[in-house]
């Protein structure tokens, strides 16, 4: 049995502010894209995690035993990862796998558990797990434990991914992170929506993110050099952009120590 874990990018990403809780408060604009991991589970008497990555502290094994916890499983599984989201990317691959690994169980064990829920686990476990989880163009506000699924509308084709071979972590960015200009969040998300104009899209987490990779800024600042509009998902380090053009699409490739990916909205 096979769970597709798939990436998100954050059209828009506004951050409010800090918590009283440590966390940060944020609104986003986010879609789900067809690239992803792929896990693979089968009945086992004991809990096994395969994969083709090393990830130090795999939150696959403590989200299994989130539910084996939850709700007295006494079965195992054996999961096999195949991982293809690159770490550190800003695309939510760690979120997405947790979110595959709850659908995942929740099938293989016959739980039938309501959509509340799967959603408490996916709360439990993360901060982009809730959109994982459903995997649909959204709204998610608070610390991304809240989320309004959007009407799917057109999907959005010909996405571009630039994937620099370096991770950023996303307390890193958070912990330098000043707010620096304020925009009408629900205004912007909106008018986007009805008109796609790309000159709408901001990420209140680009400068900080600069700030903790210089290589990223460089990287950026070369595609805005080449005459491309790139923009930052998440924390970083992945670049997205638009309708490129073949030849477009060949300057990339002269980019050094980065992936390229094209892809789509998933719908």
């Amino acid at each position: 049995m096979m769970e597709k874990a798939y990436a998100k990018i954050n059209l828009i990403l506004d951050i409010v502010g800090k918590r009283p809780d440590g966390y940060h408060e944020l609104k986003s604009l986010m879609i789900p894209i067809d690239f992803y991991d792929e896990l693979y589970f089968e009945p086992s008497d004991q809990v096994e995690l395969i994969s083709n990555v090393d990830i130090h502290n795999n939150a696959i094994l403590k989200t299994v035993q989130l539910i084996k916890d939850t709700y007295h499983i006494q079965r195992g599984v054996k999961i096999t990862l195949n991982k293809r989201i690159p770490l550190g990317a800003g695309l939510a691959g760690g979120s997405a796998d947790i979110s595959a690994t709850i659908r995942g169980l929740n099938r293989l064990w016959g739980l039938n558990l309501p959509n509340r829920a799967l959603t408490q686990l996916a709360n439990a476990l993360g901060s982009d797990t809730l959109f994982c989880l459903y995997n649909q163009r959204a709204v998610i506000y608070g610390r991304g434990d809240q989320i309004s699924i959007l009407p799917p509308g057109k999907p959005i084709q010909n996405i571009t991914l630039v994937c620099p071979n370096i991770p950023v972590l996303t307390k890193d960015v958070f912990g330098v992170f000043e707010k620096a200009v304020a925009h009408d969040f629900e205004i912007v998300y909106n008018t986007y929506l009805v008109t796609k104009k790309e000159s709408l899209l901001y990420n209140d987490l680009l400068e900080p993110a600069f700030k903790v990779s210089p290589k990223l800024k460089d990287i950026y600042n070369h595609l805005v050099s080449l005459g491309l509009k790139p923009h930052l998902s998440g924390s970083g380090s992945t670049c997205f952009l638009f309708d490129l053009t073949e030849d477009q699409k060949n300057l990339l490739k002269n980019i050094d120590d980065v992936t390229i990916i094209d892809t789509q909205e998933h719908q």
